[in-house]
């Protein structure tokens, strides 16, 4: 059996499933670098919230302006609000007060931290184990899991006691959210149409070394067989 090492598997194997393995690990080391890396600066670079309140809102007198609010900051603290609201009946208004925070946003750079590190293990064996193409796939599914997550809470559930009383206040996602839920799509769609292509690349090339290595065998018992006989 020949040795598992890329070295021996790959770069001395003149087959075609060797090349196309060797054409396609980069992306199996690209794209959960750059994953990784987005949710990274994403988190701590780009704003993860935005509250708006509507200037024409006749139950909102004296209504804000946009305000975007970093991921640090919903992660961490939280934002507070206080929204005077007309009454029903027009006695007059009254003060709500709400806040919003989301501690779960921190699993963002967490889980990119784990996409570098799986990134530097391809990078540096050259090879894809099945523990290592698992961790791979479930550390997308896991950011995409929390992006929409996140989404469905920042966009429904932020700030529900002034929508309940009547506040007409507007939540939603930051630019963050969106940039690192796009690149994840886009390096995770990648890494799993490559991902089995690279499984299968590699079984073949084993196979094939391994004929190589047993035709060359026969070969030379072949040769030497011949050069007894005419001994």
């Amino acid at each position: 059996m020949p040795t598992q090492t890329y070295s021996d598997v790959i770069e001395s194997n003149p087959s075609y499933s060797a090349k196309r393995y060797k054409e396609r690990l980069p992306y199996a080391i690209l794209t959960p670098a750059i994953g990784g890396l987005a949710l990274i600066l994403c988190f701590f670079l780009l704003p993860w919230f935005s509250i708006g309140l509507s200037l024409s809102s006749p139950k909102v007198p004296n209504a804000g302006s946009l305000m975007n609010v970093p991921g640090t900051t919903i992660a961490g603290s939280g934002v507070s609000t206080r929204v005077d609201i007309e009454n029903n009946d027009g006695s007059g208004s009254h003060s709500v007060d709400d806040s919003f925070s989301f501690p779960l946003l921190w699993a963002f750079p967490v889980v990119g931290v784990i996409q570098l590190i799986l990134a530097f293990l391809v990078f540096k064996d050259k090879l894809l184990p099945f523990w290592l193409t698992l961790s791979i796939r479930v550390s997308f599914g896991l950011a995409l899991l929390l992006e929409i997550i996140y989404f469905l809470v920042s966009f429904f559930a932020a700030f529900s006691q002034i929508k309940g009383s009547g506040g007409q206040i507007a939540t939603f996602p930051g630019a963050g959210l969106w940039i690192s839920l796009l690149l994840t799509l886009i390096t995770g769609i990648i890494c799993l149409i490559m991902l089995p292509g690279l499984d299968w690349y590699w079984s073949l090339a084993r196979n094939d070394l391994a004929r190589g290595i047993r035709i060359s065998e026969v070969q030379a018992d072949l040769a030497s067989r011949r050069s007894g006989t005419s001994a």
